[in-house]
């Protein structure tokens, strides 16, 4: 073993037990969190009658966006026959699977009365998009198990990885178009009402998903004596180039339509969120999801690991904040309008001209325990399937 393989292996040792003490810490608190909610309702949080998603939705959003990349990376390579991504393989897999199961769990604070989600597996409402959404997650987890059960055997058979990714494409694009149609076919809410929004979903989700996947691959490899492909952050980089440029791409073509069309309700949101309140966080993710991650590159930077780290880091950054924005402008736009209208639902509070949330402890502390559950997972995965396969080969 050489000097450089000994230093990391003993940095894995020494990190290993406090991370993995910080990951169970983390899911305590979350659980502690979770029933001190389930206890006492959804009133702990920051929700109210006109502010009904918030964070969770958020995550949600977040989540399913970032189980994309890998798998698509990891499908779309087996079906050209590019070995540029063989390295990453079972990593992207373990990426996707488990951000697609911490976006299901995700769902299930933010339900009024969880102990009764089994119904609507007993009495499922077909024309609705949630059930839909319900059906392509649990597909999709079964993909990135299957597929991860094949790159683990020995030898497994020619061409049935091949033949999986002509299942996982669609259901990628599926689970990201179902998820934005639970926004989108809601006529009420203008600003989620376009047929764009499922294709801005894909998009989003392409930039996301592969910046966690370039910023896991540099974590691991430096923590780990896992070696990914010298060339993988280059070939990533590239990737990157054209998913940013797609979605940016998108993002203005609905701005120019709203704005030329000057449709009074679709404008009045799209206002709030460019000048209005969420301004700061829209031009964050113009700037940070955008612009800089697309210079970076499109340029020579690329060429560079540590530049391509912290493009992947921007668009993750970027693309949360893309999350914020979709949920949070129709949600600060009242459905009827206030004062007089309804109340905000909260205990002491009146009516109020504008809506208002600002998410609790409770909802922080339920949220870290995922990141907690996510990062438990992801980090098992990796030492038991993904290090000792380098060590193999």
């Amino acid at each position: 073993m050489s000097a450089v393989a000994e230093a990391r292996t003993a940095t894995r040792r020494s990190w290993a037990p406090t991370w993995y003490g910080l990951l169970v810490g983390a899911m305590a608190v979350g659980l502690a969190c979770f029933a001190y909610q389930f206890l006492n309702g959804l009133a702990v949080t920051g929700l109210s009658n006109t502010i009904s998603w918030g964070m969770y939705i958020i995550t949600f959003m977040f989540l399913v966006g970032i189980s994309a990349g890998g798998l698509i990376v990891a499908a779309g390579a087996e079906l050209v026959g590019s070995e540029r991504f063989a390295s990453l393989q079972r990593l992207a897999v373990i990426l996707s699977g488990t951000a697609i199961l911490a976006a299901a769990i995700s769902i299930i604070p933010d339900l009024g009365r969880p102990q009764f989600v089994w119904r609507m597996l007993r009495q499922p409402h077909w024309t609705s998009p949630l059930i839909w959404d319900v059906i392509i997650i649990t597909l999709y987890l079964a993909i990135a198990g299957v597929d991860l059960y094949i790159l683990t055997r020995p030898n497994p058979r020619p061409g049935l990885l091949r033949r999986v990714a002509f299942v996982a494409l669609p259901a990628a694009v599926l689970v990201h178009s179902i998820t934005a149609w639970i926004f989108g076919l809601l006529v009420a809410r203008p600003f989620w009402n376009t047929a764009l929004l499922a294709p801005m979903f894909i998009t989003s989700a392409l930039v996301s998903g592969l910046g966690l996947l370039i910023v896991t691959t540099f974590v691991v490899q430096h923590v780990t004596d896992w070696d990914p492909d010298p060339t993988v952050y280059d070939d990533l980089g590239k990737l990157m180039v054209w998913f940013i440029a797609a979605d940016g791409f998108l993002l203005f073509a609905e701005i120019l339509t709203t704005y030329a069309s000057r449709v009074p309700d679709h404008l009045k949101q799209l206002n709030v969120l460019m000048f209005g309140r969420l301004a700061p966080v829209f031009w964050a993710e113009v700037a940070i999801g955008v612009v800089v991650p697309f210079a970076i590159c499109a340029s020579r930077l690329r060429r560079r690991r540590g530049w391509v780290v912290a493009a992947g880091i921007l668009a993750l950054l970027g693309v949360f904040a893309k999350r914020i924005n979709i949920v949070m402008t129709s949600m600060f736009v009242p459905l009827v309008g206030l004062a007089p209208g309804i109340p905000n639902g909260r205990p002491g509070q009146g009516f109020v001209p504008d809506p208002i949330y600002i998410p609790t402890w409770v909802e922080f502390g339920i949220l870290l325990g995922l990141a907690g559950f996510f990062g438990f997972l992801v980090t098992l995965g990796v030492q038991r399937l993904v290090v000792p396969e380098r060590r193999r080969a």
